[in-house]
């Protein structure tokens, strides 16, 4: 956290309405007049020159100014030391014009600023210093020492009923002030609790308006997105998201607007980030836009980029072989009912079930890892032997599958697996040595009307065929012994 520098003294910002510069003679020459004005008809018993003058000084010490110098450059501090200057002037100039009595009253004066700003905790030293002073000057009052403009019996009984007041009034300013301090503590505590809770956390909460703009979005945005909080307010809330995903958004948030007060909706978009990458979040919409409060929808983003991409990886490990990396069995049939439902009219889609010839006498004769990778290396020339557009999956063993959809020709599909066939006949260099087998391939075609089970078998069966044919051509070629 960085602090502020504190200012210099003489630069302390203050809020008095009026300058000392105008104030302090306006106030000198209105005391001045009323002062003359008293003297002359026996209202005012001192001189009106020093009953200004302190009056003057009084009204200079309640700014905010020169209570801060006072204070040390703080308004809270010094309360005693504060209380009891202003204390002094007040009763000084009511004692000089004869109406001492009147300071417990006057003294609210005194009591109101300073517990508005060093807090409730003033009200009681204010109230001391105030019985402190009464009973001063009541006691000049009774010894003559200071003037009164009534008898000093009068003087003792008004000051006694005006300090009793003044006690209640101190008391309850100081109440009020206490009251509000809770309030205060408690709304700072909330403030806080909001902070860790929402600011600090790693959700992004964000305020739309029914204009589709941002009115308000927590600082976990910096976290969570590589935005500042200030650079997205007023934007437009769907520019947050991945263009392929705008129409979404906009949907969900037509349908919580329309669905009423506290009506949810929960999606998952991509979001922009800062460095130029999409992340998903889980986005969270709560329509508040009766709230006095809020005045929006409500939004809630968690970051679950690392949480997709793990049911990713468990998604493909699922529907994957793990050695070859091909979709297994359960994928192919997956993709086959998909491409044969979606086959167009005219075309038709063919199912290669290709068998390895020899793989058998390789995994046995030179160990798993031999096979193992002999499986892999017949993956990839398989692979490479199909189209772009062709799934290419391992049923299990040796036994693999192709599915190529598109197919406006059944002769071409053969002509393909032949292919396969003779480039699956070409040796394979394994580590430390070359081997030669070969594959079997089945042919079946079929359209939306055909299931994927059926297709299956029937390629399966059309495999096994040319698998018999390609032994007995192995055997018609082998020599005789003579």
């Amino acid at each position: 956290m960085t602090h502020a520098r504190p200012r210099a003294l003489g630069a302390i910002p203050t809020t008095d309405v009026v300058p000392l510069w105008v104030g302090a003679p306006l106030l000198f020459l209105t005391v001045w007049a009323l002062a003359v004005w008293g003297e002359r008809h026996g209202a005012i018993l001192g001189s009106p020159l020093p009953v200004a003058t302190l009056a003057t000084l009084f009204g200079a010490s309640g700014s905010e100014r020169f209570q801060r110098r006072l204070g040390g450059g703080h308004l809270h501090n010094r309360v005693v030391l504060r209380l009891v200057c202003a204390t002094a002037l007040l009763g000084v100039v009511l004692a000089l014009a004869g109406w001492g009595f009147l300071l417990p009253a006057a003294v609210i004066l005194i009591g109101t600023p300073h517990i508005g700003w060093s807090g409730s905790r003033a009200w009681r030293p204010a109230t001391v210093i105030t019985v402190l002073a009464t009973v001063a000057i009541q006691v000049a009052v009774q010894l003559g020492v200071v003037p009164s403009v009534v008898a000093p019996a009068h003087s003792h009984g008004a000051a006694a009923i005006l300090l009793l007041l003044g006690g209640f009034g101190l008391s309850n300013l100081g109440l009020s002030a206490a009251r509000a301090e809770r309030a205060g503590l408690a709304l700072e505590r909330t403030e806080e609790r909001y902070r860790a809770l929402v600011q600090d956390s790693s959700d992004v909460v964000a305020v739309i308006d029914a204009g589709g703009r941002l009115t308000h979005v927590s600082a976990a945005v910096r976290r969570v997105s590589g935005w500042d909080a200030d650079d997205l307010l007023h934007t437009a809330y769907l520019d947050l998201f991945h263009p392929d995903d705008q129409e979404r958004a906009r949907a969900a948030l037509a349908d919580v607007a329309d669905a009423g007060a506290d009506s949810q909706g929960r999606l998952e978009l991509r979001v922009a980030h800062r460095d130029g990458t999409w992340h998903w979040h889980e986005v969270t919409l709560r329509n508040a836009l009766d709230h006095p409060a809020v005045r929006g929808i409500v939004s809630n983003q968690r970051d679950i980029s690392d949480r997709r991409a793990q049911q990713a990886r468990l998604a493909h490990a699922a529907a994957h072989d793990p050695l070859t990396g091909l979709p297994n069995r359960a994928e192919v049939l997956r993709v086959l009912e998909t491409a044969l439902r979606d086959a167009a009219a005219g075309q038709v889609v063919a199912l290669f079930f290709i068998d390895l010839d020899g793989f058998k006498a390789v995994n046995d004769g030179h160990g798993h890892a031999a096979g193992d990778a002999l499986l892999v290396a017949a993956a990839q020339r398989l692979r490479a032997g199909l189209r772009d557009q062709d799934l290419l999956g391992r049923l299990g063993g040796d036994e693999f599958a192709a599915i190529l959809p598109g197919v406006t020709d059944a002769a071409d599909a053969r002509t393909r697996a032949g292919q396969l066939m003779a480039d699956m006949g070409l040796p394979f260099a394994l580590p430390g040595r070359l081997v030669t087998i070969g594959a079997s391939v089945g042919v079946a075609t079929g359209g939306p009307e055909t299931g994927a089970d059926d297709l299956m078998a029937a390629a399966d069966t059309r495999m096994y065929e040319v698998k018999r044919h390609n032994r007995g051509r192995r055997r018609h070629a082998a020599p005789t012994a003579s």
